[in-house]
């Protein structure tokens, strides 16, 4: 990482600066940049270190979410760049969500990103969808995979009923769990998944084990 440029971004995301901060993510792309060096040395960091410098609740709670909207409208404009970057595509479909009230997506938006990047072919569906979409999303597309974002602790037994669904259902599709909430032992011995990705070192593992 650039630590310069590191801080530099951090500062005009942390004023709030949305124009600043989608320009000058562009224009490390165009200066020929990798998706992953840019998600990896600047978004999930600038995410990881936000912290409020108000004890007002209200306001904390507001400007996180102005800080998201604006690292979603990067990850957002990095669309063509993605596209150029992307591997050779393999014969994997993947749809990728964040289960019944599970708000938090930027994790889900990135994984999908990395599985794109990879040369899957992978559907984001959406932040806080309920069980009966995803499971008509699942009957529709009939993917190989189904990725569960949880970030949320308390997302844990929408998600085990989610997938208990899928599972009385007997769609035939593989269950990936990741987020902050799957990195306990207590969460992830609730569940009934196949994997667990967290990384886009992760999926580029996983993609070796299907040659």
């Amino acid at each position: 990482m650039n630590q310069k440029n590191y801080q530099e971004f951090l500062e005009l995301l942390n004023q709030e600066k949305k124009d600043e901060c989608v320009i000058y993510i562009m224009e490390l792309f165009e200066k020929g940049a990798l998706i992953k060096d840019i998600y990896e040395n600047y978004i999930i960091p600038s995410l990881a270190e936000y912290e409020c410098d108000s004890n007002v609740e209200e306001i904390c709670i507001w400007r996180e979410h102005t800080r998201t909207s604006i690292i979603r409208t990067i990850l957002e404009a990095s669309y063509p760049y993605l596209i150029k970057q992307k591997k050779e595509a393999i014969n994997k479909s993947i749809i990728v969500a964040c289960p019944q009230l599970e708000y938090h997506e930027i994790g889900a938006i990135i994984i999908t990103n990395y599985f794109i990047l990879e040369g899957f072919d992978a559907k984001y569906i959406g932040a806080n969808t309920p069980s009966e979409q995803i499971i008509s999303a699942l009957k529709i597309l009939n993917p190989d995979y189904l990725a569960l974002s949880i970030t949320n602790y308390y997302n844990v037994f929408a998600t085990k009923k989610l997938i208990e669904n899928i599972k009385n259902d007997n769609i035939n599709v593989k269950i990936i769990i990741g987020g902050q909430a799957t990195k306990k032992a207590c969460t992830i011995s609730q569940l009934n998944y196949d994997l667990i990705l967290q990384s886009h070192e992760d999926i580029i593992e996983f993609k070796e084990g299907l040659k």
